[in-house]
């Protein structure tokens, strides 16, 4: 249920990140699919954007680095193009969100997740 979900907290706002190493791996792991990467890595409107939807409301316990990198640490550890893959469902074919429900759930021991179509 989507109101349970803590969303633009915005207690601090996005720093941009300086460090050109920090934004290449950022970047390589997660990119900005709107534009290309010279664009997002000067701009960095994405991470801006998922940073104070998201990142805002756990700041108590995480700094934005931290944000992150347990953004990142999550994404490895829950891969989700792999857990669609193994599922049958790949880019470019059509499948049914029951179908993609069925896949996550595989991995997060049956929490339902909260999918829409855009």
């Amino acid at each position: 249920n989507e109101k349970y979900f803590l969303n633009n907290c915005r207690n601090h706002a996005y720093i941009a990140l300086t460090n050109v190493r920090e934004q290449s791996k950022l970047d390589d792991r997660w990119p900005d699919l709107t534009t290309n990467k010279s664009m997002s890595m000067k701009e960095q409107k994405f991470w801006d954007y998922q940073y104070n939807k998201h990142g805002t409301c756990c700041e108590k316990l995480y700094n934005q680095a931290q944000y992150f990198n347990l953004t990142m640490n999550l994404k490895d550890k829950f891969d989700l193009l792999r857990i669609l893959r193994s599922h049958g469902i790949v880019p470019g074919s059509t499948s049914t969100i029951k179908k993609f429900r069925e896949a996550i759930e595989t991995v997060t021991n049956k929490v339902f997740p909260n999918l829409k179509c855009i």
